[in-house]
């Protein structure tokens, strides 16, 4: 019997459905042993660390290859101070392979961004771990990020990223964060970065949440070349009363699979400028009677302080906005002076979404032999309501995930 290269073609078959659940038991086991908070013997992050592999054996889709400080040496952040001895930025500071753990619960009020270098891990496993105002810069050719179990509250202070990737940073993974309230956006995937999974984030209470590449030209494809090569996957996260951007993507890949949109105040996700999306298995609900969760006004990077609630009657029918909308009035005012080349309108490929509520479908296929497939296994589920309500109580920095194992393919899967 000949295999597929399918990102469902693994886990559909039955005999390796009772692999997986296997693996997945002797891992739960695996990690019940070993305490997040103790040292589990370990002297240093290797694979032979259950406290290390419990996480690793997680990883899946394009950032699936970050290895943070794997084989590099345990540091601990013993102070709650924005710098200083202990601190998480003095843990970030100087060279080499880090794996950054915490010594208690800490809630950090932040001063000014923190940025992460190449190699590194922050593992917040174990303990409640906060950030306020300010979050994590990932860019300048980083490389080889994990990011896990952490919160991080703007608290709408300052216009600042929850988490930012940029100039061609790679192999990033970011995996188990609260997100909400920054002015600027939540995440950003830009300028040249590619190979990043977004797994598991709860992304709540916030505008403009998320954005694959954004654009510094009146020429909407100035960028083109450094940009198109951006892929990211973005699976079982949870966006709960958001406006919009959930998220919009310019340019670059995107493969999104069991996330759960919920009640967002204008629309869902947008595509556009060729980007290239396969969106599956994801469950879109939302209401238009539903009374409005925004603040007065939002401050924006752009200026105007806005509010949203007058179109949350309409939001359902825009679980994503028609191709290309986003870019449209951009798109029509510069193509005579640019002559583009290039479509206003994003390759999509879209199977098996579940909507609920007034949630509606807002695009279809288009050139769907333009979407690449996935080189990669993944934990891909057929959308349900119980999907839904795993992915409200898991996603997000809580202690209730349940470990699983990726990386088992057989052969023929996973290369392209």
């Amino acid at each position: 019997m000949k295999l597929t290269q399918s990102s469902r073609a693994f886990s559909e078959r039955p005999i390796m459905k009772v692999v997986a659940a296997v693996a997945t038991v002797l891992l739960t086991l695996a990690c019940f042993m070993s305490d997040p908070r103790a040292a589990d013997d370990c002297t240093s992050p290797t694979q032979a660390c259950p406290f290390v592999q419990s996480l690793l054996s997680q990883r899946e889709g394009y950032g699936r290859l970050a290895e943070g400080g794997l084989k590099g040496a345990f540091v601990t952040v013993t102070s709650a101070s924005d710098s200083g001895p202990g601190s998480l930025r003095e843990a970030l500071s100087g060279h080499g392979r880090r794996w950054i753990r915490f010594a208690s619960d800490m809630t950090i009020e932040l001063k000014s961004q923190l940025k992460v270098p190449s190699d590194t891990t922050i593992d917040g496993r174990g303990h409640i771990i906060t950030l306020y105002d300010y979050g994590l810069s990932i860019t300048d050719h980083t490389r080889s990020v994990i990011l896990t179990h952490l919160t991080i509250d703007g608290r709408f202070k300052t216009i600042a990223q929850a988490v930012n990737i940029a100039n061609f940073s790679n192999d990033i993974w970011v995996d188990h964060l609260d997100l909400s309230r920054f002015i600027d956006r939540l995440i950003n995937v830009k300028s040249g970065s590619t190979d990043v999974t977004i797994s598991w984030v709860k992304f709540h209470d916030h505008n403009k949440v998320m954005l694959i590449n954004n654009l510094p030209s009146k020429d909407l494809f100035a960028f083109y070349d450094r940009d198109k090569i951006a892929r990211v996957t973005l699976h079982h996260s949870y966006f709960l009363n958001t406006v919009q951007r959930n998220p919009r993507v310019q340019i670059g890949h995107l493969h999104a699979y069991n996330n759960l949109l919920e009640n967002w105040d204008v629309y869902g996700m947008s595509f556009s400028l060729e980007a290239s999306a396969l969106i599956e298995g994801n469950i879109f609900a939302n209401s238009a009677s539903r009374p409005c969760r925004e603040p007065g006004s939002f401050a924006t990077k752009e200026g105007p302080e806005m509010n949203y609630c007058k179109y949350i009657s309409s939001a359902p029918a825009n679980s994503q906005l028609p191709n290309g909308k986003a870019d449209e009035k951009n798109y029509n005012s510069t193509t005579d002076q640019y002559q583009y080349q290039h479509d206003i309108k994003a390759f999509i490929r879209i199977r098996d979404n579940l909507y609920l509520g007034d949630a509606r479908q807002g695009i279809v296929d288009y050139h769907p032999e333009n979407v690449p497939v996935p080189p990669y296994c993944t934990s891909y589920q057929a959308p349900s309501t119980g999907l839904a309500a795993r992915i409200r109580r898991e996603a997000g920095n809580t202690p209730d995930e349940v470990p699983y194992a990726i990386d088992r393919c057989p052969a023929g899967i996973g290369v392209q």
